[in-house]
């Protein structure tokens, strides 16, 4: 009897899978890059279950964890999405800075379609938010949301039920990082901007047959664009401390 192979269905196995996968695809699904929504539909499947399929090879199965599904899905997705939150934080204030940069530019009004939200947004916004991904893949912070996940399973088993105390109050503080990242990126443009709209008003006070409108814009934007060509150096130091957010307390 022992060449007979079983061909039971391990449909305990099956379920502890797909647990693990709420919690990986609301990581995932919400994270830069992993959850960038050119991808096809089926390639995304593919990969959460694949990832769920290696995380739950290896943590042990609690059948006690899934009498209650109802308690148990949410608190699973909710851990997920908490999990990614930092990046999100930290590409919601480049957002929120490259807005801030096209205002100063006078370029707020030329609008593109952004592939990651596939809403309108600005030409500038646009660009930064390629600086951002290039910045995720240089930390390795794309591996570093899988390592996150694994080992968030120690710290919060299946079955684990989070309560409000443990992650609102971190996140309503963390997201205060959105407006310090934006003005970290947008406050360089901002200030050679306005030192040359006040050392061009000075000009045009003594000299009133110039232009101010015909000189400012042009020189604006080519100040503008040398100065955040400059400043791209600090972008890492600006977002940095972002990526390392923690909302969920143990």
């Amino acid at each position: 009897m022992d060449g007979i192979v079983s061909l039971a269905i391990p449909y305990f196995y099956l379920i502890h899978i797909l647990v693990v996968a709420v919690r990986v695809g609301g990581a995932l699904l919400f994270a830069p890059i992993w959850g960038y929504s050119g991808f096809p539909q089926y390639l995304r499947i593919i990969l959460i279950f694949s990832i769920a399929a290696a995380v739950a090879s290896v943590i042990p199965f609690n059948e006690a964890a899934y009498e209650n599904p109802g308690l148990v899905l949410p608190a699973e997705f909710l851990i997920g999405l908490l999990l990614s939150m930092g990046i999100r934080i930290a590409f919601a204030g480049l957002q929120f800075g490259a807005h801030m940069v096209s205002s100063h530019l006078g370029l707020s009004m030329i609008q593109t379609i952004d592939p990651t939200t596939a809403n309108r947004s600005t030409l500038m916004s646009g660009f930064i938010s390629m600086v951002g991904y290039c910045l995720i893949l240089a930390a390795d912070q794309h591996h570093t949301i899988l390592r996150t996940l694994a080992s968030s399973y120690t710290a919060f088993p299946v079955g684990t039920i989070v309560k409000s105390s443990q992650w609102f109050d971190t996140l309503m503080s963390a997201s205060s990082q959105i407006f310090i990242i934006g003005w970290k990126i947008a406050l360089p443009v901002f200030l050679a901007t306005l030192l040359l709209e006040i050392t061009v008003a000075f000009i045009v006070r003594m000299q009133p047959q110039i232009s101010l409108m015909v000189v400012t814009a042009p020189l604006k934007l080519y100040v503008g664009m040398l100065v955040l060509g400059a400043s791209l150096a600090f972008f890492p130091r600006a977002i940095g401390d972002a990526f390392n957010l923690i909302v969920l307390r143990k």
